[in-house]
């Protein structure tokens, strides 16, 4: 984890994608954010601030089914943790079961767009 929080402390830019498991981001995923903790704590109990370079956000998700909602909320609040201070809206492919992600249109649209607000256009 601590290569993870340094690269934290130096990123512009924090991009979280996964696949839905019952509306919520992966297990695996949530297991090793709930290492960011740590920054919470920081914040409300030692009154430091334990990011000080402000960054952008993102969130991709792809499911079958479900919501997107949840997962999305609780990406943000997993950025917020990490200083994202300005989050781009929510990109995702759904019904993968129906329609492979990569012949999602809109969701393709949005990952370009997801770049271009990481770049500044």
């Amino acid at each position: 984890m601590q290569a993870v929080y340094e690269y934290i402390q130096a990123c512009d830019n924090v991009l979280i994608a996964s696949p839905l498991y019952f509306s919520e981001l992966t297990g695996p995923l949530l297991g090793v954010t709930s290492r960011l903790q740590t920054y919470y704590c920081a914040r409300h109990f030692r009154q430091e601030k334990p990011i000080l370079k402000p960054k952008k956000g993102a969130v991709i998700l792809a499911g079958g089914d479900g919501s997107m909602q949840r997962a999305y909320e609780t990406g943000c609040v997993l950025l917020r943790s990490m200083n994202a201070r300005d989050i781009h809206p929510l990109v995702y492919t759904h019904h993968t079961n129906e329609c492979p992600a990569i012949d999602d249109l809109q969701a393709l649209a949005g990952v370009d767009q997801i770049a271009a607000f990481f770049n500044g256009r």
